[in-house]
């Protein structure tokens, strides 16, 4: 498949949050909720307000680039990102967020507080230059393509995963393999912390 990235969030952000949405909800991940809710208006409703709050976030924030992910034979977003560059600590003017995207009820202070732990490991060691990758997601029809492709060709699928990724990958189904550690194997394992080796 060929796929191109295309920059331009005015003319089709509608497309690009539908998808997040989709990819969100597909592999339904709790946190995702919290940025965007369904509120008693419905789905429908919930995403057409989730469109428009992200893109207020956005527009205003001279750091932030959104990237989509389009498959080039139908033109179709499969994917995309949000990521800020600072070339500064990114913590120096930072503002008290206001949850207004909940209502003004204990839900709000619930989201208030996740929304400040989330950040706050950011805030304790990474107050400096940085590239923060903040959102990203495929279709869930295209998840998992390299997968299929490596079944295709009859060979092992692998990658490297850090702590923060393996739950990720164990959810989709790749397993951490590894066959009868020695001494030094579990060693050198426990010097370089949670990182695995995975194959399916």
């Amino acid at each position: 498949m060929n796929y191109a990235i295309n920059v331009n969030v005015e003319t089709d952000f509608d497309e690009l949050i539908t998808c997040e949405w989709e990819s969100y909800e597909q592999l339904f991940q709790s946190f995702f909720r919290l940025f965007c809710p369904v509120y008693d208006s419905g789905r429908e409703d919930s995403l057409k307000q989730s469109i428009a709050t992200q893109l207020e976030w956005h527009k205003p924030d001279p750091h932030a680039h959104w990237l989509k992910v389009m498959e080039k034979s139908t033109g179709k977003i499969v994917g995309g990102a949000w990521y800020k560059i600072y070339t500064e600590d990114s913590f120096t003017d930072v503002e008290e967020e206001v949850v207004d995207w909940y209502p003004e009820d204990s839900t709000r202070e619930f989201v208030s507080q996740a929304s400040e732990q989330l950040d706050t490991p950011r805030m304790l060691y990474a107050n400096r230059p940085q590239v923060f990758l903040n959102i990203i997601f495929t279709r869930p029809d295209y998840q998992r393509k390299d997968l299929d492709k490596a079944k295709e060709l009859d060979v092992e699928f692998w990658l490297n995963a850090t702590r923060y990724g393996k739950p990720l990958y164990e959810k989709n189904y790749l397993m951490p393999k590894t066959d009868n550690p020695d001494e030094k194997w579990t060693e050198l394992e426990k010097e370089m912390g949670e990182m695995v080796f995975w194959t399916k």
